[in-house]
């Protein structure tokens, strides 16, 4: 059997010579060049890392995809992995805890001023009375979160810390932690919108999550609530939320995800004064590789003694 090891910025190649002294009879292969992936992708059995459709077509013999990412909307938004056998896992759970963090960070820079702080600074400016009248805390404040994973989950624990009532909506409403007030189904999505004062999206971009934020929905929420996305972008009507913005029917917007990614020059969120911008980087932190190779030594073990299913073995028609 061969696993391959594509090109990554998580050093997951790292983990290779632990797992050959486990597996001795398992090749491993880093692929450090992404010019010769598709060569080595050809007759591997397993490849960790990310694809796109040219390189898995000219893969004749997998059997087994391991993400990197928690999500894995890049991997079904290919048909041919979709239509085939090839088993899909994902790193859910690899980036719970740093992209709430993030998320948290989002919100304060706007409610403590810090990102008005920053500004000044640049222009060495003492803005205390611009600064200070603007300042809320988020004490008895309601946090909507929409998607209740493992993301979900970190992102309310974090806010019930900062003494915010939490409620949440998910496809799947499972168990009500003590620190979340209500979860609900998605056909309760308008009254979490009515509700919030700070809206987090942390749900996957599937087919029935794409576009489910739009004119109709923000329109429900408060003037004075903030947008905040961490998943993924293209959840939110983004031209929507830029008329909520511009015209006042929202205050702000925290961004990590945006529907293009790079965001284009030519946006308008660029310029707007209630926006946050951040480039995608919330799953950033020193523990990701760690967590992406206990995930994937993990399901190794199983995949070789034929365990099913994997760790994180996604619905592919489903897309999660």
């Amino acid at each position: 059997m061969k696993i391959l090891v594509g090109q990554n910025h998580m050093k997951l190649e790292d983990g290779i010579p632990e797992f050959e002294k486990t597996y001795p009879d398992v090749e491993f292969i880093h692929c450090a060049n992404p010019e010769d992936a598709p060569t080595l992708i050809a007759d591997a059995d397993v490849y960790i890392g990310w694809l796109n459709r040219d390189l898995f077509l000219a893969a004749k013999n997998l059997k087994w995809i391991q993400s990197p990412s928690s999500g894995v909307d890049y991997f079904v938004s290919i048909p041919e992995v979709v239509e085939s056998d090839v088993l899909l896992t994902s790193a859910s759970g690899t980036h719970a805890a740093c992209v709430a963090e993030s998320a948290i960070a989002m919100i304060l820079a706007f409610t403590r001023g810090i990102r008005d702080s920053i500004l000044a600074q640049q222009q060495k400016q003492w803005a205390i009375g611009k600064i200070r009248s603007k300042m809320v805390e988020l004490t008895n404040s309601t946090m909507g979160i929409i998607g209740f994973g493992n993301i979900g989950r970190e992102i309310a624990k974090r806010g019930s810390a900062f003494d915010m009532r939490i409620i949440a909506v998910d496809l799947y409403p499972g168990d009500k932690p003590d620190y979340v007030s209500e979860v609900w189904g998605f056909d309760r999505l308008d009254d979490l919108l009515r509700e919030s004062d700070y809206v987090l999206i942390a749900a996957p971009r599937t087919p029935e999550t794409r576009g489910m934020i739009g004119a109709e929905q923000i329109a429900l929420m408060k003037p004075t609530a903030m947008m905040v996305p961490m998943s993924r972008g293209g959840i939110i009507d983004e031209a929507a939320m830029v008329s909520a913005l511009r015209e006042g029917r929202l205050a702000a917007a925290a961004m990590d995800v945006f529907a293009t990614e790079p965001l284009p020059e030519d946006s308008e969120l660029w310029e707007m004064e209630n926006v946050l911008i951040a480039p995608h980087v919330s799953g950033g932190t020193q523990f990701e590789g760690q967590h992406v190779l206990e995930i994937f030594g993990e399901n190794i073990g199983r995949f070789v003694r034929g365990e099913s299913p994997l760790r994180n073995q996604v619905d592919k028609s489903a897309g999660f």
